[in-house]
């Protein structure tokens, strides 16, 4: 698939969510039910990765250009935030101390429970 079509997808994923994000009133983001369902596509087969994958793998490596308009955007506040910068930067340091916690046990429950499957497959052989 070419890169316009792989772009098609993912945007009609996101505009999918989008529109269900209306029809809910808001309840949930669009961006996060667009992913959701870009993640229920591939997993039930309608997608396979290789449908999205270069236009996806282009996306990543251009990141950045993502970042502009918010980092633009709180330096056109910026006079606003300044007296309340450190209660800021403490915020954005706990919470990511928190999500790489929150990751690091995920990641550590995932490996025993995989590891207690492997054990009792081998217990059964």
């Amino acid at each position: 698939m070419n890169y316009i079509k792989q772009l098609g997808v993912l945007l009609a994923c996101c505009v999918a969510g989008d529109a269900l994000s209306t029809l809910l009133r808001g309840a949930l983001p669009g961006n996060v039910l667009g992913l959701t369902l870009l993640l229920l596509l591939l997993i039930f087969g309608p997608i396979q990765e290789h449908h999205v994958a270069h236009t996806a793998d282009f996306l990543l490596q251009n990141m950045a250009f993502f970042f502009l308009p918010a980092c633009l955007g709180v330096l056109e506040i910026f006079a606003q935030i300044k007296s309340e910068i450190l209660a800021i930067l403490a915020v954005c340091v706990l919470t990511t101390l928190c999500t790489a916690a929150a990751t690091a046990l995920t990641v550590h429950i995932v490996f025993r429970l995989q590891n207690r499957e492997s054990e009792e497959a081998f217990d059964h052989d």
